[in-house]
């Protein structure tokens, strides 16, 4: 059995404690932990950002819709960047910024995909739709009042958190019964198996006491 396919369900499960875990101790610890909260999300706009870049220039045939998001994704790396030092090396973090930097992914991102999807560049379904459509809608509340701050974003993250968390666990479980089927399977061949090969192995001792010459001293 492959490693990584055999032990995923542990890789899932250890995933989920530490993502629940993380969220709890954001949540308890939200005043000091604003800093922190900032900086993960900043460097979530970077690598979703980073992640698409590659693989988008590879698929994408239009020139004018791969230009638009490349602009997009450096634009979001920019923002990325800026939340975290700013955050870090600015006295007071960003403060009423946030909201603006956040508000300008969101419309930013909704903007660009239905934009490609409009001219016939992009596939849509349910799920990319309803949730570029609360991009663009959370984003611009979020850009016109600028009223977000760390501590609603610890909030979203731990619903987010029970969320996934569950989802790994449900996931980590079906995939712990599936290791445990293809074990037992596995561990009723081998004996099998191994009787199989004993009964077919030749007695060395005795074919070679035959065809040894009787030698008289």
């Amino acid at each position: 059995m492959n490693t990584i396919r055999k032990y995923g369900f542990a890789l899932k499960l250890l995933g989920a404690a530490l993502l629940v875990g993380l969220a709890i101790v954001l949540e308890v610890k939200r005043e000091e932990a604003q800093d922190i909260v900032i900086a993960i999300i900043g460097a979530i706009i970077i690598l979703y950002a980073v992640i698409r870049l590659v693989p988008f220039v590879k698929t994408q045939g239009s020139d004018l819709i791969k230009t638009i998001n490349i602009m997009e994704i450096t634009i979001d790396v920019l923002l990325g960047i800026a939340m975290i030092v700013i955050q870090f090396t600015v006295d007071g973090g960003l403060g009423v910024a946030l909201g603006y930097m956040l508000g300008t992914y969101l419309v930013l991102r909704g903007s660009v995909h239905f934009y490609s999807v409009s001219e016939g560049n992009e596939k849509s379904d349910h799920v990319l739709y309803f949730f570029h459509i609360a991009c663009l809608v959370v984003g611009g509340v979020v850009l016109v009042s600028g009223d977000i701050d760390a501590v609603l974003i610890i909030h979203i993250i731990l619903g987010f958190s029970v969320v996934v968390g569950g989802f790994l666990i449900y996931d980590g479980g079906k995939g712990y019964k599936v290791y445990r089927y293809e074990k037992a399977v596995y561990d009723q061949e081998i004996p099998s198996d191994s009787k199989t090969v004993e009964k077919e192995l030749p007695v060395v001792g005795d074919e070679a006491e035959k065809e040894q010459p009787n030698i008289v001293a």
